[in-house]
């Protein structure tokens, strides 16, 4: 391609190439994607949350639910399980790292979705 300079000549300009591994993704897409990374986290957080209430509320561990709770959540809290104390009184349990775990979760969650967002979505 070729074009007239202010001197009156001409010269060519190489045609604008894209990065071939530049590809962001259609804003929907990442929205959607975010969505369900923000889902799931919070469907993490909240499972987590539930087994501190029902350890405060002292239920039965033989329980199905409750063994459905702990054998869901043991695999995101066993790197915190002895961070802190963990008091108990006739049958009630005060689990602090379950709401350090939640912390953690909710902030590796929002990390995770505003990386994408900052990697991926298109340059205006």
């Amino acid at each position: 391609m070729s074009q007239l300079s202010d001197t009156g000549r001409q010269q060519t300009t190489a045609a604008r190439r894209t990065v071939p591994y530049e590809t962001p993704l259609p804003e929907d897409t990442l929205r959607r994607v975010s969505n369900l990374i923000t889902l799931a986290f919070g469907i993490l957080n909240g499972l987590i949350g539930l087994r501190f209430l029902l350890k405060l509320m002292a239920s039965n561990p033989a329980n199905p639910f409750a063994v459905l709770i702990d054998a869901l959540t043991f695999p995101f809290l066993w790197m915190f399980q002895g961070l802190t104390r963990t008091p108990s009184f006739e049958g009630i349990t005060v689990e602090f790292f379950d709401l350090i775990a939640i912390a953690v979760y909710y902030l590796l969650g929002w990390i995770i979705v505003r990386l994408m967002w900052i990697l991926f979505a298109k340059r205006q």
